[in-house]
């Protein structure tokens, strides 16, 4: 009984006053249980939202993402004011704090507020969805994931680049799923005759199953010296960022392939 008492006392012992209110240790675990609670339920309201919205094939996933994100944080924001409310500290008590946090927003925090808005404005104007390759901010690569501070993109080695989301706002963004598949280009240089050349490539990018025949496939002179010319190529194929890199990498193939078949029936019989 002693050791619960002291336990007790412990507990209930005011530590310090705010705002005319007496906060003890009892009521600060409180306080932090509470916020571990809001987390976790939020989490999982998104992931619910997710699970059911999802299964609607009316919406695509970047509109279930955006309302179970707005969501989270709406719960979020109404949560954390009832725990302050519930555990006695009154916003207004906050009308000094808030006016140092706006001087620290306006200097030191003004990047993450603007990132934040331009969040908002990304997920409401949808300017870029998931699943989108795009190129924005010096970075290419397909969009797996649209956040309140910033958007992450995969590219084609597989990493992922985070890009602040005020770049889609003040910079220029270039959204190829709604231009179309990208054209790629690729630059050999040849020894041949420039139109057997043409033809050579030609015949590799018709081949390839996975290039797209409309718009058909170019090839283009671009450059000629004593040691050779430089052909370039430019054609479109779809698929994400890895799968452009194989399919580039076999065209690649395929033309090496077809040099070496080339040369060997140009080598003189022994």
């Amino acid at each position: 009984m002693i050791f619960l008492q002291y336990f007790d006392d412990i507990l209930t012992r005011p530590l310090f006053s705010f705002s005319g209110t007496h906060f003890t240790l009892g009521g600060l675990l409180g306080m932090l249980a509470a916020l571990v609670v809001l987390l976790v339920f939020s989490r999982w309201l998104r992931s619910w939202i997710l699970r059911r919205l999802g299964t609607h094939g009316h919406l695509d996933y970047g509109t279930v993402e955006i309302i179970a994100s707005l969501a989270r944080y709406a719960v979020l924001a109404i949560g954390l004011l009832l725990i302050l409310e519930q555990a006695g500290i009154h916003l207004s008590s906050f009308t000094v704090l808030a006016g140092a946090l706006g001087v620290g927003v306006g200097f030191g925090l003004q990047n993450v507020f603007s990132n934040f808005v331009s969040g908002l404005i990304v997920m409401f104007e949808r300017p870029v969805r998931l699943g989108d390759h795009i190129v924005v901010a010096g970075a290419e690569g397909d969009v797996v994931e649209i956040g309140m501070r910033a958007t992450t993109l995969r590219t084609a080695q597989g990493s992922l680049v985070i890009v602040p989301n005020q770049s889609f706002i003040t910079g220029n963004v270039t959204n190829w799923d709604d231009a179309g598949p990208p054209i790629t280009v690729l630059q050999w240089r040849m020894m041949g005759a420039p139109k057997d050349d043409e033809a050579l490539l030609l015949r590799v990018l018709d081949a390839h199953p996975e290039v797209l025949k409309a718009p058909a496939p170019g090839v283009y002179l671009v450059a000629a010296d004593h040691a050779g010319h430089v052909m370039e190529a430019h054609f479109r194929i779809r698929g994400n960022a890895e799968q452009r890199l194989r399919i580039v990498s076999e065209i690649h193939r395929g033309v090496l392939d077809e040099l070496g078949r080339l040369k060997q029936a140009l080598a003189p019989n022994p």
